[in-house]
């Protein structure tokens, strides 16, 4: 009797863990979604850019190009997982020169160093939001400033739903 009761109790942990009972799972959303949240919460429209976007597994977002919106929140994409599928995350996410995905930083930031072809220096983070989002966030230094946490602060609230 005492081993029936176990695997009962041994089910039902594992049922829980599987659906995540008592957790808040991170919402997905699709591109259009993401536009509309976001709008509402910043009053900024994103719009798609088609040629940095792979149909069939992301879309990328970003807003036009303008002083204003440049000096709101810097150059930054965000990337909308279309596919369900971890590995573009991770893709997303990882070093582009050596494929892997490496230890994120302070607040789950994945810091990358490049230089531009002109020879200028700029990192990028990357930090992923639910379960489909991607900013990528441009900067000159390695660390965030008030332009990263205003849309830190609209991606946390967009991914909660």
């Amino acid at each position: 009797m005492w081993r029936v009761t176990a695997l009962l109790a041994l089910a039902a942990v594992l049922a829980a863990a599987a659906t995540g009972a008592g957790l808040s799972a991170p919402v997905a959303a699709t591109p259009g979604q993401v536009v509309t949240r976001f709008k509402a919460r910043t009053g900024t429209t994103l719009v798609v850019d088609r040629r940095s976007s792979y149909a069939g597994h992301y879309t990328a977002l970003s807003v036009p190009q303008s002083i204003s919106n440049i000096g709101r929140y810097g150059r930054f994409t965000i990337w909308v997982v279309t596919s369900g599928d971890e590995a573009d995350i991770t893709d997303l996410l990882s070093d582009p020169h050596t494929g892997q995905l490496g230890t994120p930083g302070a607040a789950s930031i994945y810091w990358e160093h490049g230089s531009t072809i002109g020879g200028a220096d700029y990192w990028l983070a990357k930090k992923r939001y639910g379960s489909g989002i991607v900013l990528w966030w441009y900067a000159t230094s390695r660390k965030v400033d008030a332009r990263f946490t205003r849309l830190h602060r609209a991606l946390v609230a967009l991914a909660a739903g």
